[in-house]
């Protein structure tokens, strides 16, 4: 009986622990249906290259604390014994010394100063990398919205297709109609179950994107919320629009943070010649002390090393060349963030201009040929050629819109990026 208590006893504890562990470990839930701001708030949070950036700066942080440091190590600490043989017997001399390695040539300060500056870089980076992931997150909430709309008019096309198939069929049936109108309108509906399925496809692939942005498993239900509709953005001449996203580019300034850490450190690399200055002191009390002959002795001197077998010209050589290597990255980036800046406004205006041409009115434009066709053939005033080139210019207008819609969100998201956020691409009510 005692037993049985004392197994139901373990066992309730057991789930005890289990519960309080469960709770320790619970993962905070994403916010459904995901809003565009409620991802980029999670992406901010979660998103692994972020939160690998953040711990990259922990890390710097205590490569500066270890860094900031008065004297290059700790006080040191020496005892000693000796034994002493004499006529009259044996006894000990016994000492201490303490001594202290000093900075004598401002290196203290240079690897002090190196250390803020990579800290400053790592900073400076991760604040891009912020930027970066944001329009990621973006574009990748806003195709998941374009492909969502892209199923939706696969499947009005289908349905469209399949009424005209059906009719078809009846036409045939009936005797009023023949084998080529058939075929005709069979062919325009698998086409346009082809155009679904690709379309229920793109859909998925955006919704992974999506889940892997926002570090999340991939098999888990994602509800968006969210409407089409981009605001024009207001931009600056091309000067500058360069001007401030040079100055709004967190990477840049990752770049200018490590040249000067690369200037410390080769200033430092240049003063390793110079010895660092080693102080000490002794006390040591010879065998028996006074009363029996000995002594007691006190003192102190200085050390330093002699720079003769290694003078520090391989630390020099490399300081200088990660100098200029820094002062090439940076100037590359430079060019290349212009560049991107450039592209990405003229991608967006062309991306801008298409969108506008190839609206929603346009594709219901040629939803409502088809739809007109259809009756002019019930009515026996075309034939399959007509049925078909409506069909065709259905699916044709429809994957233009859709690659509209598509081009404007990657240059939308291109241009915050080449910005480093400057520039954002607003979704919401109307322009």
């Amino acid at each position: 009986m005692s037993f049985c208590r004392s197994t139901a006893g373990a066992t309730v504890f057991g789930a005890c622990l289990l519960l309080l562990a469960v709770r320790a470990g619970a993962v905070v839930q994403i916010p459904q249906p995901l809003t565009l701001d409620a991802a980029l708030a999670w992406a901010d949070e979660y998103n692994p290259a972020v939160r690998a950036a953040a711990i990259r700066i922990r890390r710097l942080g205590g490569e500066a604390v270890h860094a900031d440091v008065a004297v290059p190590s700790n006080p040191r600490v020496e005892l000693e014994a000796g034994r002493r043989d004499q006529p009259g017997g044996a006894d000990t001399d016994i000492g201490i010394r303490i001594s202290q390695t000093f900075w004598i040539a401002g290196q203290a300060g240079l690897r002090s100063a190196a250390a803020d500056q990579s800290l400053a870089a790592a900073q400076a980076d991760h604040a891009y990398l912020t930027a970066t992931v944001a329009a990621r997150t973006r574009a990748a909430f806003l195709s998941v919205l374009v492909a969502e709309q892209a199923v939706t008019t696969a499947e009005r096309v289908v349905d469209t297709n399949r009424q005209l198939d059906d009719y078809a069929r009846r036409r045939l049936d009936a005797g009023a109609g023949t084998r080529i109108e058939t075929n005709a309108a069979r062919l325009g509906l698998q086409r346009a179950r082809a155009f679904a399925a690709a379309a229920h496809d793109a859909a998925t692939q955006a919704r992974l994107r999506l889940k892997n942005l926002l570090a999340i498993d991939p098999a888990r239900h994602l509800a968006i919320k969210g409407q089409l509709a981009f605001r024009r953005l207001e931009l600056p001449d091309e000067e500058r629009l360069l001007e401030r996203a040079v100055q709004q580019r967190g990477d840049l300034q990752a770049a200018a943070a490590r040249i000067v850490a690369a200037r410390k450190q080769l200033a430092l690399a240049e003063r390793q010649i110079v010895p660092n200055l080693t102080v000490f002191g002794f006390y040591r009390e010879e065998a028996g002390g006074r009363s029996a002959g000995g002594a007691d002795i006190t003192g102190g001197g200085i050390g330093f090393e002699l720079p003769l077998m290694h003078r520090y010209e391989g630390e020099r050589q490399i300081a200088d060349a990660d100098l200029a290597e820094a002062q090439l990255d940076a100037a590359n980036l430079q060019r290349e963030v212009r560049l991107q800046v450039l592209s990405g406004l003229s991608a967006y205006r062309a991306a801008r201009e298409r969108a506008d041409v190839l609206s929603d009115a346009v594709l219901d434009a040629a939803q409502s040929t088809l739809e007109l066709t259809r009756r002019s053939f019930a009515a026996g005033k075309v034939g399959a050629p007509a049925i078909t080139s409506a069909q065709n210019n259905l699916i044709d207008i429809r994957r233009d819109y859709l690659d509209a819609l598509a081009s404007l969100v990657r240059a939308g998201t291109d241009l915050e990026r080449a910005t480093g956020g400057l520039i954002v691409m607003a979704n919401g009510q109307g322009e």
